[in-house]
């Protein structure tokens, strides 16, 4: 009697009568833990595919070589600003602070409609960075639309 046949009437009897099933599985259970083994294993015995003595030797040392003498390579290209027009926001940078979007065309035909355009809409005397190009009425300190102006 092979143990393919011994574990097919166990389980058979398992089946068969349920109340019965202690009494044959815990001596194949206890037998299993007090050898070792299980009935049918079929997996092998795992084994390592390097060899014993390189298993249990020490590892080697981990070295990073710096070589500070590469030369850095030159960039092929030198950077750009994109083809775009500095004013492509719809702001005139030239009045205001950073932070501020003065329009690009203000509506009004003369200087008193446009700064009253502006002064309706939030801004009030606004700092001439750079040139006046919207020809607005400027005093004396560079300021647009002043009440002084």
């Amino acid at each position: 009697m092979n143990i393919n046949t011994t574990a097919r009437n166990a389980f058979t009897a398992v089946r068969h009568h349920p109340v019965r099933a202690a009494a044959v599985c815990v001596p194949l259970l206890a037998a299993s833990i007090f050898y070792g083994s299980t009935m049918a294993s079929a997996t092998p015995t795992p084994t390592l595919a390097v060899s014993s003595a390189a298993a249990h030797a020490a590892p080697a040392q981990h070295v990073m070589l710096f070589d500070n003498d590469l030369p850095t390579p030159a960039p092929t290209a030198k950077p750009s600003a994109p083809g775009l027009s500095w004013h492509v926001t719809g702001c005139d940078s030239d009045y205001g602070a950073a932070n501020q979007c003065v329009p690009w065309t203000i509506p009004g035909s003369t200087s008193q409609a446009k700064c009253a355009w502006l002064k309706s809409n939030g801004f009030g005397p606004l700092r001439v960075v750079g040139t006046n190009r919207q020809h607005l009425a400027e005093n004396a300190q560079g300021y647009v639309c002043a009440s002084g102006a």
